[in-house]
């Protein structure tokens, strides 16, 4: 049984390999076409377009994982079908179930080393592109990264924790250096908003330091103009799918200590949490359309199967997850719904194939 599981696993993990590969391309070619767009603003030249979508990559693998892996399994196991590989190893004694368990070992070996480059490559890669880019398309500001994230703006030097959506800051430090290098005023304000082409600081401490002495005073609102426009936060923002598991908790107790929503974040964080269940879906939905009518189905067939089933699930996907935080539900249920659903599906139709 070793030798089946072996061969069974170089199959499915060879098909979905070529599949990624062939959707990776596919997704950097659109990629590019949108990158060219910007391409002339500011020192965003076509080396740093190509460096970005370079640093992004490991992001998009992980992203298109699921689909990749349902096509290959389509694809590898439709091989051995239209072979006739499969009636000979069932006309052995295999069952579909024992079948099906050798191909679900292979696509969780594969998720394996999907998750690691998940939870440890990709979000540091991502956020480092993001930050040469919005470097290179802003000639007078330097920005970098971090917890939150560093801008300087003329003589200001700005630390943001958190940045929100609906164009909001939180906990934010502003230190002001005068032209002798020297600190002459740090702003300390509980969140900021974007009105009307300036920034309002609201909850303020302030320390004005004059040689030796330090005066400070507290102010509830301070309304300033700054080169940090949103378009550069846009591009620093925190999107919750490209965070890791790590930092999805940090962000998620960061914002229910300060009372804000963090229902978005929770359930990206389920999502990644419940990544194992999803590969595990995309491998169990597949197997029907191989044990059926196994030698009439061309491999352009399954290929059309497998990328309407991959289109489904993340429309699925998508849909159920903004339901759920719409009507208030646990996030977790927006998270597993979607897995648990094609899971049964595939189950339901295998168990008819007996």
């Amino acid at each position: 049984m070793i030798v089946i599981d072996r061969y069974i696993f170089r199959t499915v993990a060879s098909a979905t390999l070529v599949a990624l590969l062939v959707l990776l391309l596919l997704e950097s070619f659109l990629s590019l076409l949108v990158e060219l767009e910007d391409v002339g603003k500011g020192n965003y030249d076509f080396l740093a377009a190509a460096r970005y979508l370079l640093l992004v990559q490991p992001q998009r693998l992980y992203e298109l994982f699921p689909m990749a892996l349902l096509v290959g399994s389509l694809l590898g196991m439709g091989a051995l079908a239209s072979g006739s590989e499969l009636i000979v190893m069932r006309a052995a004694g295999l069952s579909l179930a024992r079948l099906t368990r050798s191909a679900m070992q292979a696509g969780l070996l594969l998720s394996l080393a999907v998750l690691v480059i998940g939870e440890f490559v990709a979000p540091p890669l991502e956020q480092s592109a993001r930050e040469q880019r919005a470097m290179a398309k802003s000639e007078d500001m330097a920005i970098r990264g971090g917890r939150g994230f560093w801008a300087r703006d003329g003589d200001y030097f700005v630390h943001v924790r958190g940045v929100l959506p609906g164009i909001r800051l939180a906990d934010i430090h502003i230190f002001k250096i005068d032209s002798e290098s020297r600190l002459e005023t740090v702003t300390a304000a509980q969140s900021a908003r974007y009105v009307e082409g300036r920034w309002r600081l609201e909850g303020i401490d302030r320390s004005i330091l004059n040689g030796d002495s330090v005066q400070t005073e507290r102010l509830n609102d301070l309304m300033v103009v700054s080169g940090i426009s949103p378009q550069i936060l846009d591009v620093l923002a925190a999107n919750p799918d490209e965070l890791s598991i790590r930092d999805l908790l940090v962000y998620v107790d960061y914002l229910e200590r300060n009372g804000l929503d963090a229902q978005n974040y929770r359930l990206a964080l389920w999502r990644k949490l419940l990544a194992p269940l999803t590969y595990l879906a995309m491998l169990v939905v597949a197997m029907p359309f191989v044990f059926g009518p196994q030698r009439s189905v061309g491999t352009g067939q399954r290929l059309l199967v497998g990328l309407l089933l991959g289109l489904a699930f993340f429309l699925a996907n998508y849909l159920l997850g903004n339901i759920v935080l719409l009507y208030g539900y646990p996030p977790l249920a927006g998270a597993i719904l979607p897995s648990s659903l094609f899971l049964g599906a595939g189950f339901y139709a295998l168990r008819r194939l007996r």
